[in-house]
C-alpha cells in the first residue's frame, strides 16, 4: 500500500484519463489520415479490437519513464527527450509485433508512426502550455504585455550558452531578452546559438547599440581574468549600458547559483584574486566533531566563519558577540537557513566580562575557539587607547587563559597585518595579543595549541574603505583618499576565512600564519575603479579629494616583522613565521602596569607605556 500511495491522488488519475483520451484521439486520427478519411470496414473492426491494449501499452511506457511523476510546469529538453523515448519504445514494440504476427491484430506500421508523432506533439504541447501558464502567465505571454530590455551577452562559451537558454525560457519573468552575442573567437562569429547571432568582437559593442536597442550587457565569462572583466565593464559603462555578471563558475558547478542569478560587477571581480584551493578533508576533520566557540560572530569575519563552518557540521557551535543587532543579523541571514539548528546557540556577551565568559566555558566546554572579536578601526582607537587595550589585549589574554584552564584543544587568534611594525594603537594591541599568545603557549602547564592568523583589509567588511567609497559615490562625492601613494592589501571575506580554516589545520602551537594577500593595491586606483563601475567619470561627475594620512595610518602595509623568519607551508597561499619577539616579562606584571595607566585615561601616557613593552611600536603621535 505504501508503494502505491504516491499514485493515489487526483493528479495521477487525471493524467491517466487525459493521456488515455489523447491516445484514443491520436490513434483514431492516425487511422483516418492513413486511409484519407475513408477507412475500410475490415480495418474499422481491426481498429476497435486493438484500442484497449494499444492505449494501455502507451500508458504503461509513459509510466515507466516517469511521465506521471514529473512536475508538469517544468518542461525542458531532458523532459522532452524522455517523453519521446517512452512513445518511441512503445511504437517500436508495436512494429515488432506487426512483423511477428504479419500484421494480424496490429495497427498498420504507418498508423503506428503517425500515432507516435501526433501523441508526442499533443502531450508536449500540453506540457508547454502549463509551463507558460505557470511560469510566465499565459495571457501575458500571448499579449506580449511585458516590457523587455534587449541585452547583449558577452561571451559565447558554455556559460554564455547556459545564460541565454535560461533567459529565453523565462525572459518575461526576468524582463530581459537576448538579442546578440559578442565573442573574440573568430571561429564563432557569424554563427547562431539558441537562434541568437554571434555577431562580432567585444570591442565593437558601440557599433550595435542603436541598431539592436541594447540597454544592458551580461558578462558571461566568470573565469576570465580581472583585466578582461575590467575592460568590458568599463566599455559598457562608458556607453551608458547596465552591466551584470554571472555567478562564479564554482557556484554554477556546485548548484549554489543558477546562470540567471545575475549581479552587478563588483570590485572583487576586478581584483583578480585567485581561487582558494582547500584541503576539505583536513578542515572537515578539524570542524566536524568539535564544540566550537566563535567570538565576534556577528562581525564580517565572524559571520563568514560561522557560515563556512556550518558546511562541515560541527558537533556544537556557540556564537558570541557584544552587539545585540549583530547577533540578530547573524540569526536572520545565516543561522535560520541551517539544517543544524539544534546544534547552534547564540549569546549576546561582552568578552571583557570574565564572569560571563567563564560561565560559557563551564557550560559549553569548547574544544575549538576562533577569536574574531576586536576593535578594528584604526582612527577611532587612536583617541581611545584604553578601550583598544581593554578589548584587543586584556579580553584576548583572558580568553586564552580560560582556554588553557579548560584544556581547549585549539585556539585561533584572528590578527591583522597592522600588527606588523605597528604605528597605530589598533595594530599594537593586536600585536600584544600575538605576543601574549606565544607567551601562554610555552607555559609548561599549557595543553592548548594557540596560533594566530594575519591578513589585510577585507573587501566589503563594515567600515572598510570600499564601503566608505560606495557611500560617498552614492551621495555625489567627493571621494576622499588620504594620499595618492597609499597602498593596501585586499582580500575577499570568503577568501580570507577559507584560508583561516586551512591555517587552523596546520598549526601545532605558537605559530603566526600570514595569508598571501597578493600585490598591494593603490587605494586611489580602487576609488577610480568604483567610480567607473558606477557609470561616472572622475573630474566630470564626481571628484577625488586627498585628505592626508590620518592618525595611526601607514603609507603602506608590511608583511613581516624584522625579527620574523619566513617559512613556507604545504599551501602556497599560507606562510608560517617563526618569531623571536616574545614578551620576556611576566604577563601579570605587564597587565598590572597597563591596567594602572589605563585608569588615567591619558592617551599619551598609555602609548608611552605600550611602546616600552613593544619596542617596534612607532606611534603616529603620543601627544
Amino acid at each position: 500500500m505504501r508503494i502505491l500511495q504516491p499514485y493515489l491522488n487526483i493528479k495521477f488519475f487525471g493524467l491517466v484519463f487525459l493521456y488515455g483520451f489523447l491516445s484514443y484521439l491520436c490513434l483514431t486520427f492516425a487511422y483516418e489520415l492513413r486511409f484519407d478519411f475513408n477507412i475500410p470496414d475490415s480495418y474499422i473492426e481491426n481498429r476497435n479490437q486493438i484500442y484497449v491494449w494499444f492505449i494501455f501499452m502507451q500508458l504503461a511506457f509513459l509510466f515507466a519513464l516517469g511521465q506521471f511523476e514529473t512536475v508538469l510546469s517544468q518542461f525542458r529538453l531532458p523532459d522532452l527527450f524522455r517523453l519521446f523515448l517512452a512513445l518511441a519504445l512503445q511504437s517500436l514494440y508495436c512494429i515488432f509485433l506487426w512483423y511477428i504476427y504479419n500484421g494480424e491484430g496490429v495497427a498498420p506500421r504507418s498508423v503506428i508512426v503517425t500515432d507516435l508523432l501526433l501523441l508526442f506533439i499533443s502531450i508536449a504541447s500540453f506540457r508547454l502550455f502549463l509551463r507558460i501558464y505557470f511560469g510566465e502567465g499565459f495571457f501575458n505571454w500571448l499579449s506580449g504585455r511585458y516590457s523587455l530590455k534587449n541585452v547583449a551577452i558577452i561571451g559565447a562559451g558554455e556559460v554564455g550558452s547556459l545564460v541565454c537558454s535560461d533567459i529565453l525560457s523565462k525572459k518575461n519573468k526576468l524582463g530581459i531578452r537576448p538579442v546578440l552575442f559578442f565573442d573574440d573567437s573568430e571561429e564563432k562569429i557569424g554563427r547562431l546559438m539558441h537562434g541568437i547571432p554571434i555577431i562580432d568582437k567585444i570591442s565593437t559593442l558601440k557599433n550595435y547599440i542603436d541598431r539592436y536597442v541594447i540597454e544592458k550587457v551580461i558578462i558571461a565569462f566568470p573565469s576570465a581574468s580581472a583585466k578582461k572583466i575590467r575592460s568590458v565593464a568599463q566599455l559598457a559603462k562608458s556607453l551608458n549600458l547596465e552591466v551584470d555578471i554571472v555567478p562564479a563558475l564554482s557556484d554554477l558547478v556546485s548548484g549554489r547559483a543558477t546562470a540567471t542569478q545575475l549581479r552587478p560587477v563588483e570590485l572583487e571581480d576586478l581584483l583578480g584574486r585567485k581561487k582558494v584551493n582547500l584541503d576539505q578533508g583536513s578542515i572537515k576533520n578539524l570542524i566536524s566533531k568539535q564544540r566550537i566557540m566563535v567570538t565576534g560572530a556577528g562581525g564580517s569575519i565572524g559571520k563568514e566563519l560561522v557560515s563556512q563552518m556550518l558546511d562541515y557540521h560541527p558537533e556544537q557551535l556557540l556564537c558570541l558577540d557584544q552587539s545585540e543587532m549583530a547577533i540578530f543579523d547573524l540569526n536572520f541571514t545565516v543561522l535560520n537557513n541551517s539544517t543544524d539548528e539544534g546544534r547552534i546557540s547564540v549569546k549576546v556577551l561582552d568578552i571583557t566580562d570574565e564572569e560571563s565568559l567563564r560561565h560559557c566555558f563551564e557550560t559549553f566546554k569548547p574544544t575549538l575557539i576562533f577569536h574574531a572579536a576586536a576593535h578594528k578601526h584604526v582612527n577611532l582607537m587612536e583617541d581611545q587607547p584604553d578601550e583598544a587595550l581593554r578589548n584587543n589585549y586584556f579580553a584576548s589574554v583572558q580568553l586564552m587563559r580560560l582556554s588553557k584552564e579548560f584544556s581547549v584543544d585549539r585556539f585561533i587568534l584572528i590578527s591583522t597585518d597592522k600588527a606588523i611594525n605597528p604605528t597605530s594603537v589598533m595594530g599594537v594591541t593586536k600585536r600584544m595579543a600575538e605576543l601574549a599568545m606565544q607567551k601562554i603557549q610555552v607555559d609548561p602547564e599549557n595543553k592548548t595549541q594557540f596560533m594566530a592568523v594575519r591578513f589585510g583589509n577585507v573587501l566589503g567588511s563594515s567600515g572598510s574603505v570600499i564601503t566608505i567609497f560606495k557611500e560617498q559615490i552614492a551621495q555625489g562625492g567627493p571621494v576622499t583618499v588620504t594620499d595618492p601613494e597609499v597602498t593596501r592589501f585586499f582580500m575577499t571575506i570568503s577568501e580570507a576565512v577559507s584560508l583561516v580554516l586551512e591555517s587552523a589545520t596546520k598549526g601545532t602551537g605558537g605559530e603566526i600564519f600570514v595569508l598571501d594577500m597578493g600585490k598591494a593595491i593603490k587605494v586611489l586606483e580602487l576609488a577610480r575603479q568604483l567610480i567607473s563601475l558606477s557609470g561616472l567619470k572622475e573630474g566630470e561627475d564626481i571628484d577625488i579629494e586627498f585628505t592626508g594620512l590620518k592618525p595611526g595610518e601607514k603609507l603602506y602595509e608590511e608583511v613581516q616583522h624584522f625579527d620574523e623568519v619566513h617559512m613556507k607551508t604545504d599551501h602556497k597561499q599560507i606562510f608560517r613565521f617563526s618569531a623571536h619577539g616574545l614578551i620576556e616579562d611576566d604577563l601579570d606584571r605587564i597587565s598590572s602596569q597597563l591596567m594602572t595607566v589605563m585608569k588615567s585615561h591619558d592617551a599619551k601616557q598609555i602609548k608611552e607605556t605600550i611602546s616600552r613593552i613593544v619596542p617596534e611600536y612607532n606611534p603616529y603621535s603620543i601627544d
